[in-house]
């Protein structure tokens, strides 16, 4: 049964276009980089010298930003297309990687969770479109569960390899774990030339195409005149996500 659902899945991505295993590929090996430092990332800024108050302060300092950035980031993908924004995000969260693996001072740590709540929403949102343009009405659901699906099976694998580079590298000390960092700097190249030369522009209407040139509040009146089922769909959005906001 197990065999029939892997003959399924790999004859499912085999018939979708380019940009859908682009896009799979990248969020999987995302996924799986992430995986390698983030149950050490506490004892690495411990290591470093970071009290409770100032780990707060890292994680503090990266919700902020990705707060603050949101919106406007959503905004310039829609008018200026997705690749770039896809490449400044591999190129952030590899600057991220740098300033953790190169950091002798928790406070190297805040630029680095600045750097990667950037990233994080400069893509977050990447596999959807990409989906959403590369991919038949009638699979879009299962193309991004099957996207979801591989992420999590590479971040299943990637603390068992981290484990075991860790104890190679000595232990959980900050020199055990500094090496996973300059792993996830080569690994995030790699992904770089991916999608540098693998991922061409989703072909949608973008709103820098239109006559009228809109400003950045007149976009999104555009965006909501007429779809009323938007507004209901960002009002449970919201809603949903409240719960989760609290942990």
């Amino acid at each position: 049964m197990i065999d029939q659902a892997i003959v399924r899945a790999k004859d499912f991505i085999g018939r979708q276009k380019r940009n859908y295993r682009v896009g799979m590929a990248r969020n999987s090996a995302n996924s799986f980089l992430t995986g390698l430092t983030s149950q050490y990332s506490a004892i690495y800024a411990v290591g470093l010298g970071a009290d409770s108050v100032q780990l707060g302060s890292i994680s503090s300092a990266g919700s902020a930003i990705s707060a603050l950035i949101s919106t406007p980031v959503g905004w310039l993908i829609d008018r200026y297309g997705i690749k770039q924004f896809y490449l400044l995000a591999i190129a952030l969260v590899a600057g991220g990687s740098w300033f953790r693996a190169a950091a002798h001072d928790w406070r190297f740590l805040v630029m680095a969770a600045i750097l990667a709540a950037i990233a994080t929403r400069l893509s977050g949102t990447g596999c959807r479109v990409i989906s959403a343009d590369s991919v038949q009405n009638q699979d879009r659901v299962t193309a991004q569960n099957v996207c979801g699906t591989l992420a999590s099976v590479a971040g299943i694998v990637a603390p068992l390899l981290a484990a075991y580079l860790v104890t190679q590298f000595g232990g959980m000390t900050v020199e055990g774990i500094r090496p996973l960092y300059y792993v996830q700097i080569v690994g995030y190249g790699l992904v770089f030339l991916l999608v540098a030369l693998q991922l061409r522009e989703p072909q949608r209407e973008r709103l820098a195409s239109l006559k009228t040139k809109l400003s950045f509040v007149a976009d999104f009146r555009f965006l909501f005149q007429g779809r009323r089922g938007l507004g209901r769909w960002i009002a449970i959005s919201a809603l949903t996500s409240l719960p989760l906001a609290m942990y």
